[in-house]
């Protein structure tokens, strides 16, 4: 059951933020931004979850509702993220970032113009 819901947020990671290796912990670092950090903390649970899983001592201590809450917050946050989206938005802030230095390398160049006296 842990170790579905690991691996249902590993392939919603590769396939909504582009993360497709390490661990589902590592993922979740590698994210930074991209994630609200209740979210990030929500992947994080269920890393944990899964290594405690593996034990079978600690696999007793396990929490199953909380980790499945965590894996539903997360899961329903990955699910809402749209990939065309982000990539426009990312291309957008790159245009605006170059029209914004050419308008200022022109404004600058205009002013030197002006202090030399060549217009």
């Amino acid at each position: 059951m842990i170790k579905a819901h690991a691996d249902a947020l590993r392939t919603l990671m590769a396939k909504r933020l582009g993360l497709k290796r390490g661990s589902l912990a590592r993922r979740a670092s590698k994210a930074g931004r991209m994630l609200p950090q209740g979210v990030r903390h929500d992947i994080t649970i269920v890393a944990e979850a899964e290594q405690m899983a593996r034990n079978p001592k600690l696999a007793i201590r396990l929490d199953a509702n909380a980790t499945k809450s965590a894996y539903d917050r997360a899961a329903t946050h990955l699910k809402a993220i749209d990939v065309a989206d982000r990539r426009k938005g990312i291309a957008l802030s790159m245009l605006g970032s170059m029209a914004f230095n050419f308008l200022a390398a022109i404004t600058l160049l205009i002013v030197f113009l002006r202090w030399r006296g060549l217009i």
